[in-house]
């Protein structure tokens, strides 16, 4: 049989801090050096070409061009799941700030680490 912890909150103000914090806890996030090679990518895709892109393509043994199109791609695709991702985070800390009880707290919580799930799970697995 599976145990049930039960956290107990000084009170409701407490139950509210905790489940926004956990909410943000559970927030993934790129690292900075991944973010930075996002942007700069990006950058020089916007611009037409660039040392990182040539770099790629030689890499990869394509064009310029393809890895343009790549890069556009990912980052229309990003752009898209980060936006479900913070409407999803943003719909979490509402309910949580509205919540009359930490098990409504508890819920909003669990459902935001479902959306996100939803989020970032593959095509293919939904």
């Amino acid at each position: 049989m599976a145990k049930l912890s039960v956290r107990r909150h000084a009170d409701l103000d407490a139950a509210k801090a905790h489940y926004l914090a956990e909410v943000d806890q559970v927030t993934p996030s790129a690292s900075p050096q991944i973010a930075a090679m996002r942007e700069a990518k990006w950058a020089e895709a916007q611009a037409g070409d660039g040392p990182i892109l040539q770099a790629e393509a030689e890499a990869l043994g394509c064009t310029l061009q393809s890895v343009i199109d790549s890069v556009t791609a990912a980052r229309r695709e990003w752009c898209e799941s980060e936006a479900a991702r913070e409407a999803a985070r943003i719909r979490a800390k509402a309910r949580i700030r509205n919540a009359d009880t930490p098990a409504e707290m508890h819920r909003a919580y669990t459902d935001y680490q479902a959306a996100l799930e939803a989020v970032f799970s593959c095509p293919e697995e939904r």
